[in-house]
């Protein structure tokens, strides 16, 4: 067995985001004596090592600070935290207005490990960290992770009230620490980053927002317009939709249906692979080897497959094994679920003070709305919302101005696949009458990670024409057919991989050591 071939597959199957990556580069400290006052500034000049492109020097000149900050700016006694930035030099002797990454999240770092470094031809690149992530304070919570992942009916009713116990748990714990929770919302974030940009000297600066920071970019228009020149945003999220919508989750598998439907030799294999999927949701849970196959784990890890259409297939053949007896492809979506503390770092704690204080609803049941017992899939990683009601929760609302839609002047591209279960089209659709200087490039047979990979350099060009002209030239963009026939690597044998080394007690050592 070649658990070097397996591991890769591993990583890149769970990962929330496969663009995005955190680093740890070596940011410079303030003097421990120091009295620290919001907008101090350190600096270290240093580089960056460049291991991904051969058309860019191995060594670019970059800047690490550490930027102090108020924990919380709506109080007037707030204490001072301090987050990383890092700048990367354009390699242009004049280069344009600077480019601004928002990585997808949240819980999860600003600080890519492969920043788009095609941009530093005209531009300077800057990563702001996220508070509550990157810097003096990361909320982060293993009580959390251990309770989401140690559970044999995940998202039940019994589950969410453990969740919501152990939130309460650590909301105390953050309070004790001198933590104020009410300070880690996206408003900050984005006041963050305007902090920065003014401290590093910059008049107009452009964005590039992927999910989660899609939604940080639409906001920044709306509280500094005329602090960014143009915005680019890729996989959207407007207000409103941090919790996933089943009936939009059910329209994106239906698609891929019809998809399906349009190969005769996927028919052979199933000729309604939609049905396939709820023949085999009806059986669960079951039991393969010593693996419970619980149906919420399954869909939680199915989910984030569904990212790519790679992973579709994948998906696909393991539930047409499945139908036909053999459970061991949803057995590795388990294992996968089960490893997630292992193989990538959340934030939890900042993934829900953020996600939470800018979409939830007082009025939504979200177990009810989110019950995939009516639908195909369901969105049970939503349901995390309603574990508030079990938490003591008291953390308050960004200002309603900024979860709701509102008209942007801001000059944007936005950029989506038709097949992002994460972030479905509709969504795009939705903000872009918001947005009357908006163009909208829709990459056919593409989900939430295609959109961009499957015609990288085609949507890099149109980038770089866009932020130094204004203009969408879309015309090279073609339709690719998305592949959802029997994949090279089954999930199912890479599940009898897995098995094997988890009955070894190998499993999650193998895993550390590719991490």
């Amino acid at each position: 067995m070649k658990t070097y071939n397996i591991i890769p597959t591993i990583i890149i199957t769970l990962l929330s985001s496969i663009l995005i990556s955190s680093c740890a580069p070596k940011i410079p400290v303030f003097g421990k004596n120091k009295a620290l006052k919001e907008g101090d500034i350190t600096i270290r000049q240093g580089t960056f090592k460049n291991k991904n492109t051969k058309k860019h020097p191995k060594k670019i000149k970059a800047d690490y600070f550490s930027l102090a900050v108020k924990e919380n700016r709506n109080n007037p006694n707030s204490r001072i935290i301090t987050i990383p930035v890092v700048k990367l030099h354009s390699i242009s002797n004049s280069p344009k207005e600077p480019v601004f990454l928002l990585a997808g999240g949240p819980g999860a770092s600003n600080i890519w490990k492969n920043p788009r470094l095609w941009l530093l031809d005209n531009h300077d690149i800057i990563m702001v960290g996220y508070r509550g992530v990157e810097g003096s304070v990361q909320l982060d919570s293993e009580a959390f992770e251990k309770t989401l992942i140690n559970h044999s009916n995940v998202f039940s009713t019994e589950h969410l009230k453990k969740l919501g116990n152990v939130l309460k748990n650590e909301l105390k714990q953050y309070k004790k620490k001198g933590i104020d929770i009410n300070g880690y919302n996206m408003i900050e974030v984005i006041d963050d980053i305007e902090l920065a940009k003014n401290r590093l000297g910059y008049d107009k600066i452009n964005l590039f927002g992927a999910s989660y920071g899609t939604r940080l970019a639409y906001i920044y228009g709306l509280r500094y317009p005329n602090s960014i020149h143009r915005s680019v945003i890729g996989g959207i999220n407007p207000p409103g939709h941090f919790a996933w919508d089943p009936d939009e989750v059910d329209n994106v598998l239906n698609k891929y249906g019809e998809l399906w439907k349009t190969k005769a030799s996927n028919l052979k294999r199933s000729p309604d692979i939609i049905k396939t999927i709820q023949n085999v949701f009806s059986k669960l849970p079951v039991q393969w080897k010593k693996i419970h196959i619980d149906p919420g784990k399954v869909r939680v890890t199915m989910f984030s497959m569904l990212y790519t259409t790679v992973g579709t297939a994948q998906i696909f053949d393991a539930f047409i094994a499945a139908e036909k007896g053999d459970f061991s492809g949803l057995a590795f979506l388990v294992m996968m679920y089960d490893l997630l503390p292992d193989v990538k770092k959340i934030y939890w704690g900042e993934f829900l003070t953020k996600s939470i204080t800018a979409d939830y609803q007082l009025e939504k049941n979200y177990t009810a709305a989110m019950d995939s017992k009516s639908n195909l899939l369901g969105a049970p990683l939503s349901k995390l919302f309603e574990i508030i009601n079990h938490s003591e929760w008291d953390v308050q609302m960004i200002p309603k101005q900024y979860r709701t839609f509102k008209t942007s002047y801001v000059t944007t591209l936005l950029v989506n696949g038709n097949l992002d279960v994460s972030s479905p089209i509709e969504n795009a659709k939705e903000l872009i009458d918001y947005l009357p200087n908006g163009h909208l490039v829709v990459i056919t047979d593409s989900g939430h990670h295609d959109f961009y990979k499957k015609q990288e350099e085609v949507v890099n060009t149109m980038i770089k024409k866009f932020y130094l002209t204004g203009k969408v030239n879309d015309e090279r963009i073609k339709h690719i057919s998305a592949d959802l026939g029997k994949p090279k690597q089954s999930l199912q044998k890479l599940g009898k991989s897995l098995y094997t080394l988890k009955k070894l007690g190998l499993l999650k050592i193998v895993v550390k050591l590719f991490m």
